[in-house]
């Protein structure tokens, strides 16, 4: 079925595959639910962005804090100016003390949640594939799937698309050798 579709296939999983039809409405579908979860923790990835920028402000606090007590004390300036600004100090790393009960009373709240999240959304690419790809299933897919494979996946509408405007296959592996390529620079970076 897939052969009369197009010629170009895909590499998933170590085996070739090809494209199978599939409606611009199965894959809108597949997008909404996606969004749809990332939505649902969007309040969390929020809370968590504004913890770190609150500890990243308090470490930059200190650090200057800590500059200009040094560079006081080497001029000879005013111990009591030194001292007020020791105390600054105090309180700042006390408030970080602080901060840092707060991080870790919300990790251990929400222990769990991104592996969850990582979860579900594989799962929700997975059957997105075997909609698209002949003869892959999504139990199979999440089985046997690696980070390259789920690369791939996660770009796997771009390439259908190519496919259907009528793009040459050497065109399309080039696209995805590509894509690879940049995911691989991104996690020498991590």
């Amino acid at each position: 079925m897939a052969r009369e579709f197009t010629q170009t296939t895909i590499q998933l999983c170590n085996k070739e595959y090809f494209f199978k039809r599939c409606s611009n409405e199965t894959l809108k579908a597949f997008d909404e639910e996606v969004e749809a979860k990332i939505k649902e923790i969007q309040p969390l990835t929020d809370e968590s962005d504004l913890i770190n920028k609150k500890g990243e402000k308090l470490e930059k606090q200190i650090e200057s804090t800590e500059r200009r007590i040094r560079l006081m004390e080497e001029n000879d300036d005013d111990y009591k100016a030194i001292l007020k600004l020791q105390d600054k100090l105090d309180k700042l790393l006390d408030e970080q003390d602080k901060h840092l009960e707060d991080v870790k009373e919300f990790n251990k709240e929400h222990e769990g949640m991104a592996d969850k999240l990582d979860k579900e959304m594989n799962e929700i690419l997975a059957r997105k594939v075997e909609a698209m790809v002949d003869g892959l299933s999504a139990k199979d897919f999440l089985k046997n799937a690696d980070a390259i494979d789920y690369r791939i996946a996660a770009n796997i509408s771009k390439y259908y698309e190519m496919c259907m405007v009528g793009e040459r296959e050497s065109k399309i592996q080039q696209e995805i050798r590509e894509d690879v390529s940049t995911f691989r620079e991104r996690q020498k970076q991590i």
